[in-house]
């Protein structure tokens, strides 16, 4: 039986960041990473060694160069990313402030008229996109892309036709109100009717469709499946069509940065359901990846846990998985 092919779909960019924490009015020197929803999605997945590629577009420049060697170094399958000789690859500054209550994060996107944003329906018709997405046992992608320009929403609109048959498809609502502002989010609705699976933040969920209801949400979009809902530090929860609910308590966190969490939490749990795993089990792997996201300064996870630290934190006692606490010198799976 072929191993699982996992897909996303979505922009990566490169972000820059002030040294030492200094506002952008007095910063004189970057540092630099790489980020985007669905590519950090898709690098944690081959990191974690699962058979994945990202479908996207990069400008032809230093920038998109940099993305690339990044997704080398992850295992990710890069054959469907375009490169556009006209438009610049995107990118975000990252600005970390301290404050009253430790470090104060802010995102500035320039983004607007990308390589990514450019990205069509005739991105994911050509080869070896179409090749790709028929073969996808799962396709992932956010509400992000569906903002990113009506280019984009066209090409989410039809993922349903254009993915195989049998893949699952998965999106994580990734609300931004900026990017709707003074917009239809008709495209947004649109994808989430096409998704098996849903990932929203308990507050996301509320700001854009007024409830967080899983009897609504399947009333709503009768193609859904399975709703997983996060409710920030607190715990995140898997709602069944069926009526099955599964929930789990977030790992205590010593965190450093809470950029890119969400994105590790899905690619967590979209590797647990690749693995076979069932829903308590897959919570928990993402968990966990979000937790050695939040160690750490980037939007990636620190490290990724071998087969057999998934094995020990998808089946974990309840008193010891309440137990564990991740800090940047201690990850407690390892010592388990």
């Amino acid at each position: 039986m072929p191993s699982p092919l996992l897909v996303t779909l979505g922009e990566a960019l490169v972000a820059l960041y002030p040294d030492r924490h200094r506002p952008l009015a007095e910063a004189e020197t970057f540092g630099s990473d790489v980020g985007g929803a669905e590519f950090n999605v898709a690098t944690s997945l081959a990191r974690l060694g699962l058979p994945t590629a990202w479908i996207s577009r990069l400008g032809a420049d230093g920038f998109g160069e940099r993305i690339r060697r990044v997704a080398a170094e992850a295992g990710l399958d890069t054959a469907a990313v375009e490169v556009d000789e006209t438009r610049p690859t995107g990118l975000y500054i990252k600005e970390s402030t301290p404050g009253a209550d430790g470090i104060a994060t802010r995102m500035h996107y320039y983004r607007r008229d990308s390589a990514a944003s450019a990205l069509g329906p005739d991105t994911l018709r050509a080869a070896p996109a179409a090749g790709l997405l028929h073969r996808a046992s799962h396709l992932h992608t956010s509400g992000i892309t569906a903002a990113l320009s009506p280019s984009t929403a066209e090409a989410v609109a039809g993922l349903r036709a254009t993915a195989g048959p049998d893949a699952l498809i998965s999106v994580d609502l990734n609300f931004r109100p900026r990017l709707w502002h003074d917009r239809d989010t008709a495209p947004l609705d649109a994808l989430v009717g096409q998704a098996d699976l849903l990932f929203a933040g308990h507050d996301e969920a509320a700001a854009h469709f007024g409830h967080t209801d899983p009897a609504r949400f399947f009333a709503a979009f009768p193609h859904l499946d399975a709703l997983v809902l996060k409710e920030d530090a607190h715990r995140a929860s898997v709602h069944r069509r069926d009526g099955r609910e599964t929930h789990v308590a977030c790992l205590t966190v010593e965190v450093v940065e809470p950029v890119g969490a969400g994105d590790a939490f899905a690619a967590g749990f979209l590797a647990g359901l690749a693995d076979g795993r069932d829903d308590e089990q897959a919570l928990r792997l993402g968990h966990a990846l979000a937790a050695l996201t939040l160690i750490g300064h980037g939007d990636r996870p620190v490290s990724v846990p071998a087969p057999a630290e998934r094995a020990t934190i998808a089946d974990a006692a309840d008193a010891a998985w309440a137990g564990w606490h991740v800090h940047p010198g201690e990850i407690p799976w390892r010592s388990a």
